[in-house]
């Protein structure tokens, strides 16, 4: 009877001390702590609200409605700072990113990109070298006028992309600076089982890998840029049909507007591997691909 009492009480002790938590025991836990989101988290200031305990823990209609309408902070598979806790009287506040340069890497555009010459431009400027017959010539050479007039318009329509991307326009500042929060939202009020790290990783298990940088993984796949050799003839300057020329359709397009600008993120999927173009204007001006 002694031993069933004292495990009785060291069990309700246990129990006691669980759901004694507080908001400053999950700082201490969470705060400072680089997580992996899961899932796209849009860019605005509004909370991503999640109903642990509900049937339907998020309205992904909202939720994709959002994403099309703000762009996206974080992206899936980056690893972000975990920045601030905060337990209000419903929900249970985590925020990430806000600070200063983060993900700076994966968003800041090349400062000078040119549209390189089409295998065609350049096949004719050997050829005239070679070629004798006037009327040759001169058909070659008003070809070659016709694809360098074509090649310095696309050079310019980037350009002037990349500048207004780059002067301090909404989605640069708001990149830079990426703060994304996600509530978990209590109806009846927060409730003392969730005050516990364990309850907090559960419920949000589905958005965020909290244990990526705790496991002994391979490296990242290196993001291939212009500074490495371009996969199967990429390169910064080439249009969407280029792309699917290559790829074919993505599987996956995410649109927004940053000032007057279309920004579109495409995902192709092809032998194995993830391309993501990121086309402004329907010029590409950034791209990475990765092993799945």
């Amino acid at each position: 009877m002694r031993k069933f009492l004292f495990v009785f009480t060291l069990g309700v002790c246990a129990s006691a001390y669980l759901c004694a938590q507080s908001e400053a025991d999950l700082r201490d836990y969470f705060e400072g702590r680089t997580v992996t989101v899961k899932q796209d988290l849009p860019a605005s200031k509004t909370a991503i609200d999640i109903y642990p305990e509900s049937a339907s823990p998020i309205n992904y209609a909202d939720y994709s409605r959002r994403l099309k309408q703000f762009g996206v902070a974080f992206r899936r598979n980056q690893s972000v700072p975990l920045t601030g806790v905060r337990v209000n009287d419903r929900s249970i506040e985590l925020q990430l990113g806000g600070a200063a340069g983060v993900g700076a890497d994966e968003v800041q555009p090349a400062a000078s990109v040119a549209v390189e010459k089409s295998p065609r431009e350049r096949s004719l400027e050997r050829d005239i070298e070679r070629e004798t017959d006037p009327d040759r010539l001169a058909k070659m050479q008003q070809e070659l006028d016709a694809l360098r007039k074509q090649r310095q318009r696309e050079d310019a329509r980037l350009k002037a992309a990349l500048a207004q991307l780059s002067n301090g326009n909404a989605d640069g500042q708001r990149v830079a600076n990426a703060l994304v929060r996600i509530d978990l939202v209590f109806n009846g009020g927060v409730p003392a089982r969730a005050l516990n790290p364990d309850y907090v990783k559960s419920a949000l298990k589905s958005w965020i890998d909290f244990n990526a940088a705790e496991r002994s993984a391979p490296p990242p796949p290196p993001v291939i840029s212009d500074d490495n050799a371009p996969p199967s003839g990429l390169r910064k300057g080439m249009t969407e049909a280029d792309l699917v020329r290559l790829y074919g359709e993505p599987a996956r397009r995410e649109s927004s507007t940053q000032g007057d600008l279309r920004v579109d993120v495409l995902t192709f999927k092809r032998d194995g591997t993830t391309l993501e173009a990121t086309e402004v204007e329907g010029v590409v001006v950034r791209f990475r691909q990765w092993s799945d």
